[in-house]
């Protein structure tokens, strides 16, 4: 797409509402200053400002689902507006809608008046216990409209369409965090997903990809991170991916140091965590003989006839682990075991999920992330305690604003602040749209090409081509323009009674979407831009649409 150009067709009857137009107003100025915020620079920077692309999405759209499922419309009722608190540390307006739009994706009505009844930290304890929320609606839409997102590998390779498996993957993310109930969980999941990055558009990848996100990153995401690392190193989607499945030391055949190299560099104690060459080349021979138990239905099986200890069998250790007479399986899992609990791994752990959740201006010598390695590490590597310090954290507490929100977060965001709704007869739409806008945006859910995750950094997100990108996205949402208008309801989020004036309809938008007021200078540009004046009596044919997509492309709505 030509940078340059937009996807509006409308025609007002009044003065045209141009994106551009809002843009020189002032939009882009505060987006640029929010790319310019401090950023760290421990971890590697991404190799370009643009996420690299993945496969491209076909473009022919087999036919529409005709499955059907029950769900509840989404509220359409605005929000209350906020009202910065006194003390920014303390529980108040200011501390509830930092919480809602970093740990659940925008400040609904519903997950305020939440944060409001238990407290910030009350509303944390219980996102974190997940198990406990009723989310079956959410379920249902899955089960119903994207039900290769549950499948077994082997029903997944038997089906005539087994390509579509990724797609269903990706589209059920985005309805669990848009209309679900368990916000803070589906962000871990996200996060763990990213750490233990698989591509999930490579074949066979395609067929185990389902199981490995449910059984793996589900399955443990608020569990031990110990027992996190050995499923995902014994699961076939992450034995195929990383080539494990077929390294071998029988003979003179050496073993295949891929997955070795990953263990130790991304999904443990780091580069610099302590290890070398020849640390890499004696794990190797450690794992040999783990591999997938049938390329078809999945499972691990352990190869005695490939495995060799290779110079561990001769002595010497590797990061303070030794065999002490263990062999094959049994010392792989020690070994596993015993990286998840190093020192190195429990403060890069937390290094991490600090950038993720309070910012990249932290680094991995902050109070903040000494306090969660602790908490980590004194639950034997429980992920509640270490995530629990962090979002408890004076660090977090004083970081609103400064995350930028990702292509995954930004469309979530927009369909929640346009009081989207899920129905039955729009499943397939959805998930064409949502598969080939992430594509677009460069953040389509598990079809990150490579092992380190997508980038969690500002830059990467924010250049102005992206922005184009998002802002037509914001605009295509408040139009309905890609699955009908009866499925998002401008008025509706204006609510009852309606607006007696232009003024009132941009702040009731606001407050509905941002849950606070549009800064002055974004609320001025839009209605510089329509040619609206704020005491106009509001009429029933004004755009409602039009200032909703405003709203959802201001600066205040690309940050959390």
């Amino acid at each position: 797409m030509d940078p340059g150009t937009t996807t509006d067709t409308e025609a007002p009857s009044r003065r045209t509402l141009d994106r551009r137009s809002l843009l020189v107003a002032g939009g882009v100025a505060v987006v640029a200053a929010a790319c310019a915020a401090p950023s760290s620079t421990s971890e590697p920077a991404s190799p370009s400002t643009t996420p690299a692309p993945g496969p491209t999405t076909t473009t022919t759209r087999p036919p529409a689902s005709t499955t059907t499922t029950a769900a509840p419309a989404a509220p359409t009722t605005p929000g209350t507006p906020g009202t910065p608190a006194v003390d920014p540390l303390a529980d108040g307006d200011a501390q509830f809608l930092h919480h809602a739009r970093r740990l659940a994706f925008s400040p609904t009505p519903e997950v305020l008046v939440e944060l409001r009844r238990l407290g910030t930290t009350g509303w944390i304890d219980s996102q974190l216990a997940w198990s406990t929320i009723d989310d079956s609606a959410a379920d249902a839409m899955v089960a119903a409209g994207y039900p290769r997102a549950l499948w077994t590998p082997e029903r997944i390779a038997d089906d005539v369409t087994p390509w579509r498996a990724p797609f269903d993957l990706a589209t059920a993310t985005v309805v669990r965090a848009t209309w679900g109930r368990r916000p803070l969980y589906e962000l871990l999941v996200d996060f763990w997903g990213n750490h233990l990055n698989i591509d999930a558009n490579r074949w066979p990848l395609i067929t185990h990809m389902p199981a490995f996100h449910r059984d793996v990153i589900r399955a443990h995401a608020t569990g031990t991170f110990s027992d996190m690392l050995v499923a995902s190193a014994q699961h076939p989607a992450m034995l195929i991916y990383l080539d494990q499945a077929s390294s071998r030391a029988d003979g003179d055949q050496p073993p295949i140091e891929n997955y070795a190299r990953e263990l130790l560099e991304l999904h443990t104690v780091g580069l610099g965590g302590g290890y070398d060459e020849t640390d890499v080349k004696e794990v190797a021979y450690l794992l040999s003989g783990w591999t997938v138990a049938d390329a078809r239905s999945g499972g691990f099986a352990f190869r005695s006839d490939w495995h060799d200890m290779g110079p561990l069998a001769a002595g010497g250790d590797v990061l303070g682990w030794a065999p002490g007479g263990l062999t094959g399986r049994a010392a792989g899992e020690s070994f596993l075991r015993h990286l998840a609990r190093h020192p190195n791994t429990a403060n890069r752990l937390a290094h991490k999920a600090a950038v993720r959740f309070i910012g990249e201006h932290v680094t991995p010598t902050d109070a903040v992330v000494t306090s969660a390695a602790k908490a980590y590490t004194d639950n034997d590597t429980a992920i509640v305690p270490m995530i629990r310090t962090l979002l408890t954290s004076s660090a977090f507490r004083s970081s609103a604003n400064l995350k930028a929100r990702r292509p995954f977060e930004y469309l979530v965001a927009c369909l929640r602040g346009a009081r989207a709704r899920w129905e039955p007869d729009m499943a397939a739409d959805f998930l064409w749209y949502c598969n080939a806008r992430l594509d677009l945006l460069g953040q389509r859910p598990h079809r990150w090409p490579a092992p380190n995750g997508y980038p969690d950094a500002n830059r990467a997100w924010l250049n102005a081509g992206a922005m184009v990108n998002r802002w037509n996205l914001a605009s295509e949402i408040a139009r309905g323009a890609w699955w009908g208008a009866s499925f998002v309801d401008p008025p509706g989020v204006l609510g009852n009674p309606a607006p007696a004036t232009v003024g009132q309809a941009v702040d009731r938008l606001a407050d509905a979407v941002l849950g606070e007021p549009l800064d002055a200078a974004s609320r001025r540009a839009i209605l510089t831009t329509t040619g609206l004046t704020q005491d106009a009596p509001w009429e029933s044919w004004y755009p409602a649409n039009s200032l909703l997509a405003y709203v959802l492309q201001s600066p205040q709505a690309q940050m959390r």
